[in-house]
């Protein structure tokens, strides 16, 4: 199975995506000067939306809360 990753030059610091065909592909040639690039980790950005997550969930005490107050 293919999966896209990042790597980073190791002497030109040219950062690329990439399809790998497994998950133990660390290295890759760079295509900008053709030396080593190193797989390197990105965060992935997630939102979660609905109830049951603590932001949701904090905000509605909050709403409920200063209501009750009234």
């Amino acid at each position: 199975m293919f999966r896209r990753y990042d790597y980073k030059c190791t002497v030109c610091n040219y950062t690329e995506e990439d399809w790998a065909d497994s998950s133990d592909c660390d290295f890759s040639t760079c295509k900008e000067c053709g030396e080593t690039s190193v797989r390197i980790i990105s965060p992935v950005r997630t939102h979660f939306v609905g109830h049951g997550w603590p932001d949701k969930d904090d905000r509605w005490a909050k709403d409920h809360e200063r209501a009750a107050r009234k």
